[in-house]
């Protein structure tokens, strides 16, 4: 995990995770531009507007916190991108199936390996359709280069 931070957001990435959708570029260009480094400027917008924004984002690579003495609404902060958002809600797992693309996990989930251990504890994740991932069981875009087109 990275992170990124200020007085008011802390943004904690998890790249393992990541399956390149860009939701996080065509949403806040300013704060999440890859030709820049870092990549992730949190200086670049209001922390709400990069709260809201990783709320959206729908694989759970990016992460939200506020450091102590933050001037940000504590309410506001409590989205799914949140770093706490699983310990705060109820269970309640939505498995979204995207067209040519990975399979999206909303809610409280575990995926565990072969050999039983813990591979990833989150509300948002990707998990690859493909099996063509470097990463998995987690997608990580690389069925857009592959053309890859499911029966479903």
């Amino acid at each position: 995990m990275k992170e990124y931070k200020n007085d008011h957001v802390i943004v904690h990435w998890f790249p393992e995770l990541c399956a390149h959708p860009g939701t996080c570029l065509r949403l806040l260009p300013e704060v999440f531009n890859l030709k820049q480094r870092p990549w992730v400027n949190v200086n670049a917008a209001k922390p709400e507007e990069i709260i809201s924004t990783i709320d959206k984002c729908p694989t759970g690579a990016l992460r939200y916190s506020l450091p102590e003495g933050s001037d940000v609404d504590v309410k506001l902060a409590q989205g799914v991108g949140s770093i706490n958002y699983e310990k705060f809600n109820p269970a309640t797992v939505k498995i979204r199936v995207k067209a040519n693309g990975p399979l999206l996990i909303e809610g409280p989930t575990e995926v565990i390996g072969l050999e039983g251990e813990t591979l990833k504890e989150g509300s948002r994740m990707a998990l690859c359709r493909c099996g063509f991932s470097k990463n998995r069981p987690f997608c990580d875009g690389v069925h857009k280069q592959q053309g890859w087109k499911p029966d479903m």
